[in-house]
């Protein structure tokens, strides 16, 4: 597997890498994989998570005024990447033998957090979790050198399981019967 390109967030640069990293992914997803470094660290991307997390966190918290929302949009956007990473390493290094590294997985994930910028829109934002999916799927395909439709089922079995365990949580919590 190469290293890939040499498309990483500088934080030292911080306004001109974040607009031409956002604007990578939400744009041009594919091309932006392909450049993407694949080793180097998980400081770079994190530190791009967090800012369009915290956008994304206040742009919500103004319109909401809901510290719970907001509380609970931290606590999610701060540790799922993080899982789903872990799982969809798991997933492809040992279902379909792709190969990869969770750094990789780690990363594209990380960077996918551009959604985050426009995610809070009304009525947008569902389709806009679509096009995550897909922008995820491109990472992964191309970071962990496999088939788009490995990375999608991957992916649609991650989504799955954060399905059926709200579900449970929610029941356990008193939300269901």
């Amino acid at each position: 597997m190469t290293d890939g390109g040499s498309e990483e967030f500088d934080p030292r640069d911080f306004m001109t890498s974040f607009r031409v990293i956002a604007a990578g992914v939400l744009l041009s997803p594919r091309a932006f994989f392909q450049e993407m470094r694949r080793t180097g660290g998980m400081m770079a991307p994190f530190l791009f998570m967090l800012a369009c997390l915290v956008i994304h966190t206040l742009i919500v918290g103004l319109l909401h005024k809901d510290m719970a929302l907001i509380g609970r949009n931290l606590a999610l956007g701060l540790t799922f990447p993080f899982i789903t990473a872990g799982l969809s390493f798991v997933l492809l290094t040992r279902l379909f033998q792709a190969r990869g590294t969770f750094e990789a997985a780690f990363r594209v994930n990380a960077y996918a957090a551009a959604i985050n910028l426009l995610s809070w829109f009304p009525m947008v934002g569902v389709l806009l979790e679509f096009y995550r999916l897909y922008v995820i799927t491109i990472g992964l395909s191309t970071t962990f050198e496999t088939k788009p439709w490995k990375a999608l089922v991957a992916l649609v079995l991650i989504v799955g399981l954060y399905i059926v365990l709200a579900s449970r949580l929610g029941t356990a919590l008193g939300g269901g019967a």
